[in-house]
């Protein structure tokens, strides 16, 4: 069920995207200077390829039902990870802006992208990485935050995507605002207080 709906948000942004495109080769356009291409794009179809991310996508749960009337906010982010000289796998941590909690690195789903090229987006934004992505989401989670200036809280759904990082950049737009830091999978499954996250951190330590 969760990659159905991941697959009818993908063929969504396509039809957005191909109605943006003139119908004929010869029709009039507007000429924008070219944007610059950001890093994180050239690793936005950047497949990861592994027994554990594929058994991760197949044992998925979705998320249960909304106990709140509030509405909510779609957002995708990744579990992050990169693996020692020795094999072992380490996690990355970022801080969040609101508190001094760990979190991983997510974000409201932008119209224009799916929710895996959101979660890689992202990546880079946050965190300053880039490498390959699992096809599909590996877990889902739901949470309530505070709104500035506002009494109603904020119900997001978050959805998550195995990244294994290829490399780690010198410069990222949020890097001096956030901290990062590389731990083992039980040091992230403690910090994590959400427990999707502890679970797939634990699943990571035993791959």
């Amino acid at each position: 069920m969760a990659q159905i709906i991941e697959l009818a948000e993908i063929r969504r942004s396509r039809k957005k995207a191909a109605k943006r495109q003139p119908k004929h080769p010869g029709a009039a356009q507007n000429h924008y200077p070219a944007r610059a291409v950001q890093p994180w794009e050239s690793f936005k179809d950047a497949l990861l390829h592994m027994p554990l991310a594929t058994e991760m996508m197949s044992l998925q749960q979705a998320a249960p039902p909304a106990a709140s009337a509030w509405p909510t906010t779609l957002e995708s982010g990744v579990l992050a990870f990169r693996r020692e000289g020795n094999g072992d796998p380490r996690v990355l941590l970022i801080s969040r802006r609101r508190s001094k909690k760990w979190g991983i690195p997510k974000g409201r789903v932008v119209p224009h992208l799916s929710f895996r090229e959101n979660a890689v987006k992202e990546a880079f934004e946050e965190a300053g990485v880039v490498g390959h992505v699992s096809p599909f989401s590996v877990g889902v989670f739901r949470a309530e935050r505070r709104r500035a200036n506002s009494s109603a809280p904020e119900v997001i759904e978050v959805w998550i995507y195995l990244l294994e990082v290829a490399e780690t950049l010198s410069d990222w737009p949020e890097k001096d605002k956030r901290a990062t830091c590389w731990v083992t999978c039980e040091a992230a499954a403690r910090r994590l207080h959400e427990p999707v996250l502890a679970h797939l951190c634990h699943r990571l330590a035993q791959n």
